[in-house]
């Protein structure tokens, strides 16, 4: 099959949701279909805001930012924006918003502040009775073990310590995570968590350190021959960005709330290779070499090759089947990757990010394909 067919047959399921956002998901209300929603989102300019609010704004939204104006300014110049720093101690940032914009109901707050726990405590508090339904945007890491395969939304968090006075006290990603779940379930009952799994966009996290771009999708894209993990069972799973703002979407427009696990359903490795191949092109041949091999050759799960995680036995088996049965819609992967491609492309025109070097005194991540060639080698002469 070609990747033109393969793409336009793949993506047919959900052609409704991605074609036509404005008619599947404009927003109705019972009580007043004049009406429509006012949208406040947390940031807005960073890695996947500009996809959440792009999305509400195609969906007939009104959408006002708000943040402290630093990243990304060039975005969005025609949205409302409410300059805050949370960051401040003592609510000093929160402290300065307008009185109008305090006293405005804001049917949809979205959030996925990663930072201070204390700096999400601090807003809900400062917009109290003015939120209709709060968004956030978390983690599985929430969870406090990973022993076992497909955890549900039940299994126990994280355990904490005191909740933080100020803003400067520092914790781990997943405490912070944690912690901020907390204090929103605190605070109100009209709230749904999103609990992402490894979320890929066009974006990357830190697109001015190439550290952060996608591997798998760049080593297929460059082609020659690759070498692949051949491991028992092996299954990976992330969040596609796409796919969960729609859902959050979803979510806003029927007003669903609780915690939800988003991501893929666990993929066999194999599968992946499959939309790699189909959104970039086929490599002149596969080397599908053991994993114990690699290991002892320095590629080691993880650490070295991306999405290959034997152990803890739950890191790519979360349950996302509550999501799904809420309306949770995960687009073709081919169609990430693609997305992950064209986002690369865009911020190295000369395809010139290098793997496992060192780059200015600086260790970059994953391995090199001098490396990859040398164990290829080695595995042939096996």
């Amino acid at each position: 099959m070609k990747k033109r067919d393969f793409i336009k047959t793949m993506g047919a399921a959900t052609a409704f949701t991605f074609l036509n956002p404005l008619e599947a998901l404009t927003y109705t209300s019972n009580s007043d279909k004049n009406h429509i929603p006012k949208v406040l989102v947390l940031g807005g300019r960073g890695f996947i805001g500009p996809t959440i609010v792009s999305a509400f704004l195609k969906s007939g939204y009104h959408v006002t930012l708000l943040n402290r104006g630093k990243t990304n300014p060039h975005l969005f110049k025609n949205l409302p924006i409410i300059i805050c720093d949370r960051e401040l101690e003592n609510k000093q940032g929160l402290k300065t918003i307008d009185k109008k914009h305090k006293e405005t109901y804001w049917d949809i707050v979205v959030d996925t502040w990663q930072k201070s726990p204390k700096a999400v405590s601090d807003f809900l508090e400062e917009f109290e009775g003015q939120i209709g339904h709060y968004h956030y945007v978390s983690t599985v890491s929430v969870y406090d073990k990973w022993d076992k395969k497909f955890i549900t939304e039940t299994e126990p968090l994280n355990p904490l310590p005191k909740f933080p006075k100020t803003i400067q006290e520092d914790f781990r990603y997943a405490i912070r995570k944690t912690f901020s779940e907390v204090t929103i379930r605190e605070k109100t009952n009209k709230y749904t968590i999103y609990r992402s799994h490894g979320m890929k966009d066009f974006r990357t996290t830190r697109p001015e350190d190439p550290n952060s771009e996608p591997f798998w999708p760049i080593r297929f894209y460059r082609g020659g021959e690759i070498l692949l993990p051949a491991t028992h069972n092996h299954h990976i799973q992330v969040t596609d960005v796409k796919s969960l703002v729609n859902f959050i979407i979803h979510c806003a427009k029927n007003k669903i709330y609780g915690d939800y696990n988003v991501a893929y359903t666990p993929t066999p490795f194999k599968d992946y290779v499959s939309s790699l191949i189909h959104a970039t092109q086929m490599p002149k041949k596969m080397h599908w070499i053991d994993g114990d091999f690699l290991i002892k050759n320095e590629i080691l799960p993880y650490k070295i090759m991306p999405l290959w995680k034997p152990s803890p036995a739950g890191s790519y088996y979360f349950n996302v089947q509550k999501a799904i049965e809420a309306g949770l819609v995960n687009r073709p992967m081919v169609e990430m990757t693609i997305d992950q491609l064209e986002g690369y492309k865009s911020r190295h025109p000369n395809d010139d990010v290098k793997f496992g070097v060192v780059i200015n005194n600086k260790q970059m991540k994953y391995y090199s394909m001098d490396k990859e060639k040398e164990v290829i080698k080695k595995w042939l002469a096996k």
